[in-house]
């Protein structure tokens, strides 16, 4: 566990970030493309105005809890 402690201080990692419409999805990968972590959190969209959408609240909370 030390080297991908050392890999994410250094910086040599990519987080990719999925806002899917039932969950969104965050993924830490090194630079062989090798998973090191993941998280995610389910949401349900809302009808407002006639439009589906997301709360700026449940973007930020669902964020947290993925990341």
């Amino acid at each position: 566990m030390d080297g991908v402690k050392q890999i994410i201080e250094m910086g040599k990692v990519s987080l990719g970030i999925e806002f899917g419409s039932t969950r969104i999805k965050a993924v830490l990968i090194d630079q062989k493309a090798t998973p090191l972590a993941s998280g995610s959190y389910e949401w349900e969209n809302q009808l407002v105005d006639g439009l589906w959408t997301y709360s700026l609240e449940e973007i930020h909370k669902g964020l947290q809890e993925s990341y």
